[in-house]
């Protein structure tokens, strides 16, 4: 195990052997999921979690998002307190660092199918394993494992009552607009450089279908920020109570465990 010295031996009794033991440690990515579906297929433009160990020292920082002092010119970050993760071997932009856990937007690059994915961590390289690279990978961003990321127009949230601890949540109503949020769905059209900062949203620019409760739903998708995708989804004439929902794209779905709660 290599060990690198960062400090000299003035500072060397400042040190706790815990810390000292954490410098040591060379980091371990364990898996790489889609960051709303948790399944192991990514696409360039979505949003994914990779998870290991050892990926920030305890002396060296703290798990943190990135901050606005991070975007230089309308760029996103491709590193946080120096720790990057590449996907065959183009950087990827960082959203959030843990000691197990980092959240990362995958670049626009038209690879398909296995990719190499490795951490760069504060002190050494981590290892490498391989993740499926798809053209579009969908998935609904959820408050719980049951029920996804839902608003009404009003800006409250939508779901059972209770659902959430010290929030109000109501379900939705027959024929009402409601919002969901989501990653994966693919470009837009136009198409925008989610490299950087942007205002104006763009619609996904492959038709995006939905259903509710086995039924047809309206729904009309657009890009509004890097990697988050939001959907205006008009409920259909389905019965009170959990009325099941996916979106689909190019072929691909979204999860298929998650409901909308209903009344009439």
């Amino acid at each position: 195990m290599r060990f690198v010295v960062l400090f000299t031996l003035a500072t060397l009794p400042l040190l706790a052997a815990e810390q000292l033991q954490s410098r040591a440690v060379i980091p371990t990515v364990t898996a790489i999921v889609n960051a709303a579906t948790g399944e192991p297929v990514i696409t360039s433009g979505g949003w994914a979690s990779v998870y290991g160990n050892g990926f920030i020292w305890s002396s060296s920082g703290f798990p943190r998002p990135w901050l606005p002092s991070d975007f230089v010119n309308g760029a996103l970050p491709l590193q946080l307190n120096d720790i990057s993760v590449r996907f065959n071997g183009v950087h990827t932009y960082v959203a959030y660092i843990g000691t197990n856990q980092i959240n990362v937007l995958i670049p626009d690059d038209p690879t398909i199918g296995m990719v190499s994915v490795q951490e760069q961590g504060q002190l050494d390289q981590s290892n490498i394993i391989q993740v499926l690279k798809a053209p579009v990978a969908p998935g609904l961003f959820t408050f719980t494992p049951k029920y996804p990321t839902a608003v009404h127009l009003d800006g409250t949230y939508c779901g059972p009552a209770g659902l959430l601890t010290g929030i109000p949540t109501t379900p939705a109503k027959v024929g009402e607009l409601i919002v969901l949020y989501g990653t994966g769905f693919g470009p837009s059209n136009p198409k925008i450089d989610f490299s950087r900062l942007f205002s104006t949203a763009a619609p996904i620019a492959q038709t995006v279908t939905a259903t509710v409760g086995g039924l047809n739903a309206k729904v009309d998708g657009y890009l509004v920020s890097p990697g988050v995708y939001q959907f205006n989804l008009i409920v259909p004439d389905v019965p009170a109570g959990d009325a099941p929902v996916v979106l689909s794209v190019a072929g691909s779905k979204t999860q298929t465990s998650l409901s909308l709660a209903v009344v009439r």
